[in-house]
């Protein structure tokens, strides 16, 4: 968009230490845009011109069009890359061979100084809920990333539409460490925060996404239901394998699936393997950390450990996000005070 921010955007990426890289500035505000150098830094910069202003996602699939890397990341004029992160990302190729889709955290800065986090693991299930991170916090296999498109009938969530897209056709892995800093009020898609902050037109724009894909969600929350009551009848007869069986089935077509994790969670405990609990269910918190009953859980499960620090701070979670939670009220009186 040519805003003064670009030439701080433009020297966040010619600090990037990755040795290959080639920067695509797309002049989505126009004919008016600058040409811009035909280097940044020691990278190569090839430019887009335009005849008129573009949406965000004609500008994306102008970029996505001009590109010929075997990995393909996004980057708004107004935010930034933190240093290593081009290889931090790819350097957790060999660790994640066959995802398509490597991301990290994003740090998002307010006008007052604050700063918020975003970022999770991949979870096919809640990213029909909400969008699991920025885009710019990704690096996208080219061949992934040519399998889908930008839906240009959406002026604002386009990025997480086109998340959406690459999940039907490549895995994910998430690196847990912020690796961009975005403006959290610059603009005015009405998507941020802050001042940038549109309610109607934020929902507006979701509604429309959840009908878009509401069939695929529909008939992937029907099959994950039915292994997860055929887990649970198997864990009440005593058969924990094959419970955990049935859990491991919907995990293979529901990615860390918050649901089947947390049952998984519940059947280790009943047989007694409560480190194993703790970890899927510290998973199951992890992508879907609102939920007060799974933060619950957690609580139960790190208390069955004896681990009473962890357990009164997440009893304390649970009751920040339901104070009327009736099993974390009760669990409360009987923790530490002093840690929660």
């Amino acid at each position: 968009m040519a805003r003064p921010s670009l030439s701080r955007t433009l020297d966040s990426i010619a600090a990037q230490d990755y040795e290959d890289l080639q920067l695509v500035l797309v002049a989505a505000s126009g004919p008016g845009h600058p040409e811009p150098p035909t280097r940044c830094g020691r990278h190569r910069l090839s430019f887009v011109p335009a005849a008129h202003r573009l949406t965000r996602p004609q500008a994306s699939n102008a970029g996505l069009d001009a590109s010929d890397g075997s990995w393909i990341g996004f980057l708004d004029d107004d935010d930034d890359f933190l240093p290593g992160h081009v290889s931090g990302l790819m350097a957790e190729r060999s660790t994640a061979p066959a995802a398509g889709v490597i991301h990290s955290l994003a740090r998002y800065v307010l006008a007052d100084g604050n700063v918020k986090q975003s970022g999770q693991p991949f979870s096919l299930m809640q990213l029909f809920e909400r969008n699991i991170g920025a885009l710019s916090a990704m690096v996208i296999r080219q061949d992934a990333a040519r399998r889908c498109r930008f839906d240009e009938s959406f002026d604002i969530l386009e990025d997480w539409d086109f998340v959406l897209q690459l999940a039907r056709v490549t895995q994910f892995h998430f690196v847990p460490r912020a690796s961009v800093e975005c403006a959290a009020e610059s603009g005015d898609s009405g998507a941020g925060l802050g001042t940038n902050q549109d309610e109607t037109r934020f929902t507006d724009a979701m509604s429309r996404l959840f009908v878009k894909w509401a069939s695929m969600r529909d008939a992937l929350i029907d099959q994950v239901q039915a292994l997860l009551q055929e887990a649970s009848q198997l864990a009440q007869r005593g058969d924990f394998a094959g419970a955990l069986a049935r859990c491991d089935d919907a995990l293979r077509v529901s990615p860390n699936d918050p649901w089947a994790l947390n049952l998984m969670g519940m059947i280790h405990r009943a047989a007694g393997r409560l480190p194993d609990a703790c970890a899927v269910q510290e998973l199951a918190v992890a992508v879907r950390p609102q939920d007060a009953d799974l933060v619950y859980n957690l609580a139960l499960l790190c208390r069955d450990q004896g681990d009473l620090a962890a357990a009164a701070r997440h009893c304390a979670r649970a009751l920040a996000l339901s104070p009327d939670h009736p099993r974390a009220r009760a669990l409360a009186p009987t923790l530490p005070a002093t840690y929660q």
